[in-house]
Order: C-alpha cells, then sequence, then structure tokens
C-alpha cells in the first residue's frame, strides 16, 4: 500500500526531529497510520486504542525530555532532580496516568526545556489541561522572556 505524501513528509520531519510540536492534523494523520497498522496486525486491540492520540501528542514531549537528559542515566537525573526513577520514566515514557503535574514540572524546570513545553502545552491544551500543566504555559512564557532578557536574545 502506498503512503499518502503527507504521511511520508511527516515521517521525513519526524525522522530529522522527534520532538517536533505536531498540529492537530498532523496527530490525525499519524494516530489513523499508527491505528491502522495496530488493528491490522493485533486483531481485538482497538478498545485498548482509546487514548491512542494522547500518546501520538506525548511522545514529542518524551523525546524532548530524553534529549535534554542527553547521556545522564534515570537514575543520575532521579538523584540529582529529587524525582523518583519510575516518575521520570512515566514522563519520558507517555505513562499519563502515572504522571504527576508538580513532578513533571519540576523535572521540565530541571531539564531546562521549560519554554519548550509552554510551546507544547499551547498546542496540546486539552491534554495538557487533562495532564495538570496547561495553567504552568503563563509561567513558562515569564521564565523564557526573563531568560532572554538577562541574555540579550
Amino acid at each position: 500500500m502506498k503512503r499518502p505524501p503527507a504521511l511520508a513528509r511527516l515521517e521525513k520531519r519526524l525522522a530529522k526531529d522527534p520532538c517536533a510540536i505536531l498540529s492537530a492534523t498532523e496527530v490525525r494523520l499519524l494516530d489513523g497510520e499508527v491505528r491502522r497498522v495496530l488493528m491490522t496486525s493485533f486483531p481485538g486491540i482497538e478498545p485498548h486504542l482509546t487514548r491512542s492520540e494522547d500518546m501520538t501528542r506525548w511522545q514529542a514531549l518524551g523525546a524532548r525530555c530524553r534529549q535534554a537528559r542527553g547521556a545522564r542515566g534515570i537514575r543520575d537525573v532521579s538523584v540529582a532532580s529529587g524525582i523518583p526513577q519510575y516518575r521520570v520514566r512515566a514522563i519520558e515514557g507517555g505513562h499519563l496516568r502515572e504522571v504527576r503535574a508538580d513532578l513533571a514540572r519540576r523535572y521540565f524546570q530541571f531539564l531546562g526545556i521549560d519554554a519548550w513545553v509552554a510551546r507544547w502545552c499551547r498546542a496540546n491544551r486539552e491534554l495538557a489541561g487533562r495532564v495538570g500543566l496547561e495553567d504552568d504555559a503563563p509561567r513558562a512564557r515569564r521564565a523564557s522572556r526573563a531568560h532572554d532578557r538577562r541574555h540579550g536574545t
């Protein structure tokens, strides 16, 4: 089966930047393809895919955390940040039922990605609100502007 051109472009974009914040259209396109492949390969999985768009949206956030963490291991960042390892894994892995907003905020701040997370929250308002991150967007924007003023950017 030939891939739609929009999907091929999206795949290339994500190959270049796995942290790309996707538009609603891109999320639907990618999620639809993932669901199609999974349902073809695993009959009966459809009831387990009720929040698959959430996972599609969260992937960029998890990838950005892993990128910012770099070569540091989860144990090392857990000790340095005071966030339990299983919570760091939940944030990076998109285990949304285990994500605690206060610890996620602390982790994003520890990694220095607050401004990026604020952009992600604006693009994913509904999910960010359900997870408890949406209220952080104004604070992160202020922090980003303050950082820019301090560094003359």
